[in-house]
């Protein structure tokens, strides 16, 4: 039995963006909306173009690939963090300024962190953070190989913090985690782990908020690393 036109299921077509709009910013501002949203191993060319309501080859037009414009998106959140023009009377805390700007730009966005740990070279925007922080130690009085010492400190400190805020972030949201992760520790024998079992309180405060644990870790590490000087 053949089936009239009007009895055929309507496919909605798909809303193409104004002829002459798309632009480069623009295609940085959807494919930075398409990282946060779907994640790093979401981000396709045909995704990207399908996020913006254009044809694939029409993004090609600005840049020639996903690579292209994965650096670019890098470069992008790098310059959100703000930098210090020259060290001032205080390095100590402009470094940590710094520290905090990188970690917030993880936590807010964190396909940055795949990105820039994942891409083979650094935009001169990373090596813009890597400078001031390096300029910065060395004008709070440490060493050139103290210096060095203390930067990659930093930056593995708040990679780190960032990678597990994100994952912790993600997995809590599903419903009922966290009463599922309370009720376990809480079950916990005290005879087997009493140090653990009289701070569930605590530890759980600590681990509910990450930026201030952040901060705290922070606050320790450059005391720690700034003591000699």
């Amino acid at each position: 039995m053949s089936v009239s036109p009007s009895a055929q299921p309507l496919r909605s077509p798909r809303r193409r963006a104004p002829r002459n709009t798309l632009n480069p910013d623009r295609i940085l501002d959807a494919a930075i909306a398409l990282l946060d949203r779907d994640g790093a191993e979401a981000f396709t060319m045909r995704a990207l173009a399908e996020q913006l309501g254009v044809a694939t080859m029409a993004v090609y037009s600005h840049f020639r690939g996903k690579d292209e414009i994965s650096d670019a998106v890098a470069q992008r959140l790098l310059d959100t963090v703000e930098l210090p023009s020259a060290c001032g009377a205080h390095p100590d805390r402009e470094l940590r300024e710094v520290c905090l700007g990188v970690y917030r730009l993880f936590t807010e966005h964190p396909s940055a962190l795949q990105l820039l740990t994942t891409r083979s070279t650094r935009g001169d925007d990373a090596i813009a953070v890597i400078d001031r922080m390096l300029a910065l130690l060395r004008a709070s009085g440490l060493s050139p190989q103290a210096a060095v010492r203390a930067h990659v400190a930093l930056m593995q400190y708040t990679v780190g913090s960032a990678l597990w805020s994100t994952r912790r972030a993600r997995v809590l949201c599903e419903k009922g985690a966290r009463e599922r992760v309370r009720a376990k520790l809480d079950a916990l024998p005290a005879e087997r782990y009493p140090a653990l079992a009289s701070l569930v309180p605590e530890l759980l405060c600590a681990q509910e908020d990450a930026g201030a644990q952040y901060e705290w870790g922070l606050d320790q590490l450059l005391r720690g690393l700034l003591a000699e000087v």
